[in-house]
C-alpha cells in the first residue's frame, strides 16, 4: 500500500472540497445570516487538505489498493468536514457526523426534529451535501480535475464497484463529465417544475437537490406533506424515479438509441414499482378512498422503492401487509449506475438467475448452463462479486439488528431502522418511522448506523477492505 500516494490524494480531495463551502456562504450572506459555520469548514478543508498535499509519493501509480482506499477515507473524510457547520451552530459532534454522513450518502435519515427552525444557509447545506453524493463526491472530483482523471478508472471503479456505472466514454473524464451534465439537466428541470407548480425558489432548489440525488432531506418536518399538492408530489416522485434508474440510459436515448428502452434492469424496475404500486392501492383502500390510496400508495413505493425517503403520509400506521412491502423495497432498491442505495436490481436479477441455475444443475449435472443477462452472459467473477455482496450485506443486516434489539429496540424497529440506513433510504419503522428522526436514539447506536450509511453507500468492499490487515501491506 502506497499511503504517501493515499494521503496525498486525499489532500487534494480536501483542498477541491474547500470551495464548495463558497455556495453554502453566498446564500448565508444573502439571507444575512452567519458565514461562520462555512468559512470556518472551508478554511479547515483547505488547510488539511494543503497540509496533506505535501506529502510525496515517489511512485504515482494508482492500484486498486490504493484506490479503495482513497474512496473509502475520502467519503469519511468530507463527511467529517461537512459536519463542521453543524458543530458551529451548536450540535455535537455525533449528531453533527450522523447529519453529514446521511447528507453525503443520500440516506436521508435526520436527527433534526424540526429543520424548519434552522438557518437557511444550513437547510441549503443539507440539500447539497445530498446532491453532491447523489452522482458521487470522487466522480465529480474527476470531472473537474484532468489531471486526476487519466489516471482515475481504478477510483471510477471503487465508487462503484462491482455492476457499477457503465463507461459511456473511452476517456474517463468524458464519461464523468456526461453524467453530471445530465445530472445538471435534470437538476434544472425539476426545479423549473416546482417554481411553476408555486414551490419557493428556495423550496425548489433544496428539494429538487434531495430528489434526484434519492436522499430525502426536506426543508420541513412534515416532508413533502406540507405541500398539500398532488401536482408537486407527482413531479417529485416523477424525479426519483429518474433518479433510481441507471444515468448511462438517459445518454443513450438522448442519443436515440431506443433499444435501451428493452434493458433487462429498467424492464424490472418498472414492473416492481407498477407491482408495488397496484398492491399498496389495494391494501390501503381500507383506510383511504380509491384515488387517495393511489395516490399515497404511488409516491410512497417509488420515494422508497428508490431509496429516496420523502413522505407525504405516515406509512407506519398503514397495515402490516403494506408495511411489509415497504420494507421490502428498502431491501431491493434502485437500479446499478443510479443515484438510489439498496441491494441494486441488477444484483438482484443475478442472485435469482444464479438460484435457478444451481436448482438446474442439481437436476441436470452434466448439462452446462451459463447466466445471461439479456443477451451477455455473465462472467463468473461478476457472479462471484454478486453472490459475496448479498452474503456480506445479510451479514452485516443481522448483526446491527441484533446488536440494536440487545440494546432494548424492538425488532420492528431495529430491523427496519438498520435496512433504511444500510439501503440509504432513511425513514424507517416503529421508532425511526415516517413521523420521526433519529435525535433520540444513544450514540453508540447512531455510530453504528454511520457505519451502514457508509458501507452502503460504498457498496460494502471499498470500505470493509480497509479493516482486511494484508490491505495495508506492500504486497498485492
Amino acid at each position: 500500500m502506497n499511503v504517501k500516494l493515499v494521503f496525498n490524494f486525499l489532500g487534494k480531495i480536501l483542498a477541491f472540497f474547500s470551495f464548495i463551502f463558497v455556495l453554502p456562504i453566498l446564500v448565508a450572506y444573502y439571507f444575512g445570516e452567519q458565514l461562520e459555520p462555512f468559512l470556518i469548514a472551508a478554511a479547515i478543508s483547505l488547510a488539511i487538505g494543503l497540509t496533506m498535499m505535501f506529502i510525496k509519493s515517489e511512485s504515482d501509480l494508482l492500484r486498486y489498493k490504493e484506490a479503495f482506499a482513497i474512496v473509502a477515507l475520502g467519503w469519511l473524510f468530507v463527511s467529517i468536514v461537512g459536519c463542521i457547520p453543524y458543530v458551529v451552530i451548536g450540535v455535537n459532534f455525533v449528531d453533527s457526523f450522523f447529519e453529514a454522513m446521511s447528507g453525503f450518502t443520500t440516506t436521508g435519515a435526520s436527527i433534526f426534529d424540526k429543520p424548519e427552525v434552522l438557518p437557511k444557509s444550513i437547510l441549503f447545506w443539507r440539500a447539497l451535501t445530498q446532491w453532491l453524493g447523489g452522482m458521487g463526491i470522487i466522480v465529480l472530483f474527476l470531472a473537474v480535475l484532468p489531471s486526476v482523471a487519466i489516471k482515475g478508472s481504478a477510483l471510477f471503479q471503487a465508487e462503484y464497484p462491482g455492476v457499477g456505472l457503465e463507461r459511456i466514454k473511452p476517456r474517463l473524464r468524458d464519461t464523468a463529465l456526461i453524467l453530471y451534465s445530465i445530472y445538471l439537466l435534470f437538476t434544472f428541470l425539476e426545479i423549473t417544475f416546482l417554481y411553476l407548480l408555486g414551490v419557493s425558489l428556495f423550496d425548489a432548489v433544496t428539494h429538487t437537490f434531495t430528489t434526484l440525488s434519492t436522499g430525502g432531506f426536506s426543508t420541513h418536518s412534515e416532508s413533502i406533506a406540507y405541500f398539500k399538492n398532488p401536482a408537486i408530489e407527482m413531479i417529485i416522485a416523477i424525479f426519483a424515479a429518474i433518479g433510481g434508474m441507471n444515468f448511462a440510459i438517459y445518454y443513450h436515448l438522448l442519443n436515440r438509441r431506443w433499444k435501451y428502452l428493452k434493458d433487462v434492469e429498467f424492464r424490472i424496475y418498472i414492473f416492481i414499482i407498477s407491482i408495488s404500486i397496484i398492491a399498496l392501492t389495494l391494501l390501503n383502500l381500507e383506510k383511504f378512498d380509491i384515488i387517495d390510496s393511489f395516490r399515497y400508495s404511488a409516491f410512497q413505493a417509488i420515494s422508497i422503492m428508490t431509496t429516496t425517503g420523502f413522505t407525504t403520509y405516515d406509512f407506519d400506521t398503514w397495515s402490516d401487509g403494506a408495511r411489509l412491502i415497504l420494507l421490502t423495497l428498502m431491501f431491493i432498491g434502485g437500479c446499478s449506475g443510479s443515484t438510489g442505495g439498496g441491494i441494486k436490481i441488477t444484483r438482484i436479477y443475478i442472485l435469482a438467475k444464479y438460484s435457478v441455475l444451481q436448482i438446474l444443475k442439481a437436476a441436470e449435472p452434466k448439462t452446462a448452463r451459463t447466466i445471461l443477462y439479456g443477451d451477455k452472459v455473465i462472467k463468473k467473477d461478476i457472479v462471484d462479486d454478486v453472490v459475496a455482496f448479498f452474503i456480506l450485506y445479510v451479514v452485516i443486516f443481522t448483526f446491527s439488528t441484533l446488536f440494536m434489539t440487545i440494546s432494548g429496540f424492538d425488532i420492528i424497529t431495529s430491523a427496519s431502522a438498520v435496512a433504511a440506513n444500510l439501503g440509504n433510504v432513511g425513514p424507517a419503522l416503529g421508532l425511526a418511522g415516517a413521523s420521526e428522526t433519529y435525535s433520540a436514539f444513544p450514540i453508540y447506536i447512531k455510530l453504528m448506523l454511520i457505519f451502514n450509511m457508509w458501507v452502503g453507500r460504498l457498496e460494502i468492499f471499498t470500505v470493509l477492505s480497509l479493516f482486511v490487515p494484508s490491505f495495508w501491506k506492500e504486497r498485492w
